[in-house]
């Protein structure tokens, strides 16, 4: 086990030592100033590491992703089990699922788990009941027949709720920038759909509101964007 005085620099005479062609970001080969004294950074394509260490603690934190989703993440002492897995992860492009099973501190995340393991329509299935849950709990403001019908209309897009507004993407723990969602927002009474949040004084004219349903969901679809939409993983597509 080495003690780190310097995360970057320390992490790299590792990598360099096991033979890896990683090269972490630094001042001389990044735009990206940060402190890499205690963190370090590198990306290969789609996939990337973040690592850490702070004061006072002996541990320091690796934490691996792909396409913007975080895969997993670990603490360890040892700086040459972390550049061993940094190698494995984006110079060998293992699986997740191999450098797991090599490395046990490693924990998955779920959501980077299902993305790889479940289908599109089981994880969209998920992702409407468990805000059915949630604002049934009343941990989300909004009102609860209204999302149900929501569902039935919209069950092939991911729903995403931003300080209890609700929209759409068609890119899975995304919020895709060429996909426009309308924001949907409601209290007891009054349903508004619109681009309330827009800077366009186009788009900001294209806001309604309603106290039915119904109409709700037909100004939402006429504000989605035209076509059919097919929900993507983003991990495989």
């Amino acid at each position: 086990m080495t003690e780190t005085t310097h995360l970057t620099n320390d992490l790299q005479v590792e990598l360099n030592k096991i033979g890896s062609s990683v090269k972490l970001q630094t001042d001389n080969n990044s735009v990206v100033k940060m402190n890499y004294k205690d963190w370090a950074w590198a990306i290969v394509n789609s996939r990337s590491i973040e690592a850490s260490t702070y004061v006072g603690l002996d541990d320091k934190h690796l934490q691996l992703e792909e396409s913007g989703i975080i895969a997993c993440s670990s603490s360890t002492k040892d700086i040459l089990e972390m550049a061993t897995i940094i190698d494995k992860w984006l110079s060998k492009q293992f699986d997740i699922f191999q450098v797991i099973e090599q490395h046990e501190n490693i924990k998955i995340n779920k959501t980077y788990q299902d993305l790889k393991t479940l289908s599109v329509d089981e994880i969209l299935e998920h992702r409407w009941t468990y805000f059915t849950e949630e604002i049934a709990k009343g941990r989300i403001s909004f009102r609860q027949d209204v999302f149900e019908e929501f569902k039935k209309h919209f069950s092939f897009l991911y729903p995403i709720f931003s300080h209890d507004n609700l929209l759409f993407s068609n890119v899975i723990e995304h919020i895709n920038d060429d996909f426009k969602s309308p924001i949907v927002f409601c209290d007891k009474n009054v349903i508004w759909v619109g681009f309330f949040k827009d800077n366009s004084d186009e788009e900001g004219k294209k806001t309604f509101k309603t106290k039915d349903i119904e109409q709700a969901i037909e100004m939402t679809n006429k504000l989605l964007p035209n076509g059919k939409h097919k929900t993507k993983n983003p991990l495989t597509n």
